[in-house]
């Protein structure tokens, strides 16, 4: 058996990196919260519809076709209590046709909660409104009936 393997030059070097403490991963919020969800409404007039958050910063988009291209909008720029450090997301569309809302949900890396409404034509975003903070989720919450 060989021990021989390929390497580049660009490799760390084991024996001289071998004192140095090993590198921590981003801390969520700092520049490392990545998440992505998806609704499809092909039956009612739309498409695909995404929600992402990449690095903190909040997205909505639209695909072109199944399996297409996404057509991507930064949702920081919309206005109203916009989430600081955006860690989770979801997405859905509303009852109804090709006109139905879509809501989008962001929970952040301090625990609050944003909500946004976006307009669409078909299977296409539209306009989206202004983001408003929701009731914040605290240990030992109950629904009450």
């Amino acid at each position: 058996m060989s021990a021989d393997r390929a390497f580049s030059l660009d490799d760390p070097d084991p024996v001289a990196d071998a004192g140095k403490p090993k590198p921590k991963p981003p801390r969520p919020g700092a520049n490392g919260c990545f998440d992505i969800d998806t609704v499809r409404q092909e039956a009612a007039g739309g498409g695909g519809f995404y929600a992402a958050v990449s690095f903190g910063i909040p997205y909505v988009g639209d695909e072109s076709g199944p399996g297409g291209d996404i057509d991507w909008d930064d949702l920081t720029d919309e206005g109203g209590d916009v989430p600081v450090g955006a860690c989770g997301v979801s997405i859905d569309v509303g009852p109804g046709g090709p006109g139905s809302d879509i809501f989008i949900d962001v929970i952040t890396t301090s625990g609050t909660v944003h909500g946004i409404t976006c307009d669409r034509t078909g299977a296409v975003i539209t306009s989206c409104g202004t983001w408003v903070q929701r009731e914040t989720p605290t240990p030992g919450d109950t629904l009450t009936p």
